[in-house]
């Protein structure tokens, strides 16, 4: 499956299941929408990734099979492994893991 970009380019993407997740540049992407999405194999878009700002964007790179743990110590702890998550960060340095099934983000943490 291999789809094609709604508003830039795509900088990233990964299938999982049934479905494509996209990650697209953030530069010049409208403002207010979440430039991760997901499709079908219909090329249909399932659900943009939730943002945990109104108004951010998501400019760095995702952390594929991962999710947060808030306890960690130091940064080679904060990440773990996870099957059903990915994790990004956000313009407003906002760490959060989101569900590869619903786009919906399961945990957050401030990182600046």
């Amino acid at each position: 499956m291999t789809s094609e970009a709604i508003h830039t380019e795509i900088i990233d993407r990964k299938t999982v299941d049934d479905i494509e997740i996209i990650q697209e540049n953030p530069d010049n992407y409208p403002k207010g929408k979440s430039n991760i999405y997901a499709k079908n194999s219909e090329g249909k878009i399932v659900w943009y990734a939730e943002l945990p700002l109104t108004g951010d964007i998501y400019p760095n790179p995702i952390q594929w099979n991962k999710s947060l743990n808030a306890k960690a110590k130091n940064w080679d702890e904060f990440y773990v492994d996870n099957q059903d998550t990915f994790t990004v960060s956000s313009w407003h340095s906002y760490t959060v893991s989101i569900s590869y099934e619903t786009g919906k983000i399961i945990q957050s943490e401030f990182t600046k």
